[in-house]
């Protein structure tokens, strides 16, 4: 099984970028996630749009991912996050291709 990647790009209320960002970084919610198979992730706001946010996140394997992401918890996590948003946001799965860093 090889790895999984999810792409997305949301589209934020005003004056919200900081609650998701504080959201996202949630100490616990990154603990947790650790254990089932996250190994990073990466997001940035757009140059030409500070409402919108980009980012993608790394698994271990599909299946992992689609477990945590169909979990109770997660849900209740989304349903946080989709409060802070204008519309529903973007997903784009992929099998990693490839993968590097410096």
């Amino acid at each position: 099984m090889g790895k999984h990647t999810t792409f997305w790009r949301m589209q934020v209320k005003p004056g919200q970028v900081d609650a998701l960002k504080a959201l996202m970084a949630d100490p616990a919610m990154e603990a947790d996630m650790k254990g089932k198979g996250w190994e990073l992730d990466v997001v940035g706001v757009s140059k030409n749009n500070p409402n919108e946010v980009w980012g993608a996140v790394v698994w271990d394997t599909s299946e992992r991912y689609y477990a945590n992401a169909e979990s109770p918890e997660q849900n209740a996590v989304y349903h946080k996050m989709r409060a802070l948003l204008a519309a529903d946001p973007e997903w784009f799965d992929c099998d990693v291709l490839s993968q590097g860093s410096a």
